[in-house]
């Protein structure tokens, strides 16, 4: 009998197979007390286990780089890292000496310590990085009792993997084997298996409790990474219906792929910027790739965090070559770092300024954090102007609230432009700078912004969170994070109106930039530039050709005289599919089906 599963589709597409389970369960570890002569001997089998462990994750490392899998190669690079951070491997050491307890016991506490660092961090993306503390604890403490650290390859073609986790370690060895797709107990939209299931273009499903228990290696299996639907033992008639999904959604996606190299205009002839967003230099060719026109936010913290901590300007520089260069001339916006609240705990000594904080999402983050550390952020500034003189880059400062942060941090950048100039050094004198309007502050003096910059950028994520009071993480409040909510809406027409006004360039991003359902409403309002995660270019840049900028308009004046999320969302798809009967009728892959 069939028995269907819910969880989270983070990865498009549907898989039908059969069930190889990875065992990642946890190993029953004993306390054993040293005597004072068996403690060195105990820290030499820990530091040959991390180089074992290292051995293992360079290998999988290589393997992940000639099989094209850039982002896998990057999380593994991370994790050997992880190996030599001062908080797993001295702590460990420091509790075989102080304690006098094997090195297994030592590290399941270290781990923990480091896992509860991460439980108190205020994103959603650094808080599942958590789990890859874990997978690099799992494998130092395999190798420690010598049992075997990578999962088994050479699964039949048919292979479905289920696990309670999976690391990019786990992947790597699985990726010449035909598997057709992943399901998970645990995970989020940005977790690691998120990311690499999207780059090896396999549909996975996360969040799938009770799955492990209930399934055995060999049972068949459908999953859908859309709807994250996942039924083992599927009965012939679900079968069926799973395979009409997945011949469809093949279908679908040739044909979004096929119209990249169109323009990106509406039918009208209104050309429309399609940009990317990114985190690591990696995910570039993965944006042009979709039919991304260039890159419209380049995440630098990411930087920080794989260094463990603030990267010079050299150091940044190598970076942001890595990202011009294949653009070969398109845009790229770099923002600079974010870090905020807690998140400074993951590559700075903690400090009493530094301490657990209520709200960190309320306090030292992104440019505050760069007032009190300017020469952080000079360093920055120094290689985003060197960059600038290999290719048309902008310069983004984060989270400005005040005029007075913003003129503070355009003297950083005047004063880093005299340091270049009097060494020599090449740069743009031109470079744009923009700030992000992501709080309501910065949306009621966008007037005021406007005089100092050349461009805005819309951060829809923090905008709606600080506008409706939500912390997009709370499980108790999720429900009331709407993009469509009256007052973000309101927000969104006002900082338009300014940045016209101003004729200063601006772009929206963030996930209501990637939601298709949201596109027609954006140009309505006047929006011609979006930046959005890459496997959301297609999609958008399909609504847009298929779009008029006076339907566009129209329906927006309509949506701005709703009183509630609900009701405007509604007006949305009830416009979608108005216009995909009517001006789409006929057509392989209509609207309706395509985006719902």
């Amino acid at each position: 009998m069939s028995q269907i599963f819910r969880g989270l589709g983070v990865s498009s597409g549907v898989a039908m197979g059969r069930v190889q389970l990875v065992d990642r369960r946890r190993l029953s570890v004993p306390r054993l007390r040293l005597s004072h002569a068996e403690i060195e001997p105990e820290i030499e089998r820990f530091e040959r286990a991390i180089e074992l462990s290292e051995a293992q994750l360079g290998d999988l490392r290589g393997r992940a780089a000639q099989s094209g899998l850039s982002d896998v190669a990057t999380l593994l690079e991370a994790h050997a890292s992880m190996l030599r951070d001062e908080h797993l491997r001295d702590a460990t050491k420091e509790r075989i000496k102080l304690d006098g307890v094997n090195a297994e016991w030592a590290l399941r506490s270290s781990v923990k310590a480091l896992r509860d660092i991460f439980d108190r961090l205020d994103d959603d993306y650094f808080r599942e990085r958590r789990s890859d503390v874990d997978l690099v604890g799992d494998r130092l403490l395999r190798n420690l009792v010598g049992e075997e650290a990578d999962p088994p390859s050479g699964f039949a073609e048919d292979t479905v993997v289920v696990a309670y986790a999976l690391s990019p370690a786990d992947t790597v060895p699985l990726y010449r084997s035909s598997v057709r797709g992943f399901v998970t107990e645990t995970g989020g939209p940005t977790s690691h298996l998120a990311i690499l299931a999207r780059d090896m273009s396999l549909p996975a499903v996360v969040g799938v409790a009770g799955l492990v228990e209930r399934a055995g290696t060999g049972d068949p299996i459908v999953l859908d990474g859309d709807s994250g639907e996942v039924v083992l033992h599927p009965e012939e008639e679900l079968q069926s219906r799973f395979r009409v999904r997945a011949r469809a959604k093949q279908a679908r996606e040739v044909e979004l792929l096929e119209e990249r190299a169109l323009n990106s205009e509406t039918v009208d002839h209104t050309p429309v910027t399609l940009l990317g967003n990114i985190e690591v230099s990696d995910e570039v060719a993965v944006v042009l790739d979709r039919g991304g026109m260039g890159i419209g936010l380049y995440r630098t913290e990411f930087m920080a965090m794989e260094h463990r901590r603030l990267p010079t300007a050299d150091e940044q520089l190598v970076e942001y070559r890595k990202v011009v260069e294949p653009l070969k001339g398109r845009p790229l916006t770099i923002r600079t770092i974010d870090l905020g609240g807690d998140k400074l705990a993951r590559i700075l000594p903690r400090t009493d300024a530094s301490s657990e904080v209520l709200n960190p999402a309320l306090g030292l983050r992104a440019l505050r954090f760069s007032l009190r550390n300017p020469e952080s952020l000079r360093a920055q500034l120094r290689a985003v102007l060197r960059a600038s003189a290999l290719g048309p880059v902008r310069l983004l400062f984060p989270f400005v609230t005040g005029l007075e942060e913003l003129r503070w941090a355009k003297e950083q950048l005047k004063e880093a432009e005299q340091e270049l100039s009097r060494e020599g050094l090449p740069f743009d004198v031109k470079m744009p700078v923009g700030v992000m309007i992501e709080t309501p502050a910065a949306v009621e003096i966008a007037d005021l912004l406007a005089q100092e910059v050349e461009f805005f950028s819309i951060g829809t994520n923090d905008l709606i969170q600080y506008t409706l009071a939500v912390d997009r993480s709370n499980d108790d409040v999720a429900e009331l994070y709407r993009p469509c909510h009256p007052a973000v809406l309101r927000m969104l027409r006002r900082v338009v109106q300014v940045a016209a006004t101003a004729e200063i360039e601006l772009t929206v991003c963030g996930e209501m930039a990637a939601e298709p359902l949201h596109t027609p409403l954006l140009l309505g309002l006047g929006v011609r530039s979006f930046s959005l995660n890459a496997p959301s270019i297609p999609r958008v840049k399909r609504v847009v050709r298929r779009v008029t900028i006076d339907a566009c308009e129209q329906l927006a004046r309509e949506v701005m005289l709703v009183a509630t999320a609900e009701q405007v969302e509604q007006k949305l798809r009830v416009a979608l599919e108005t216009w995909a009967e009517e001006v789409f009728a006929g057509e392989t892959g209509d609207l309706p089906s395509l985006l719902f």
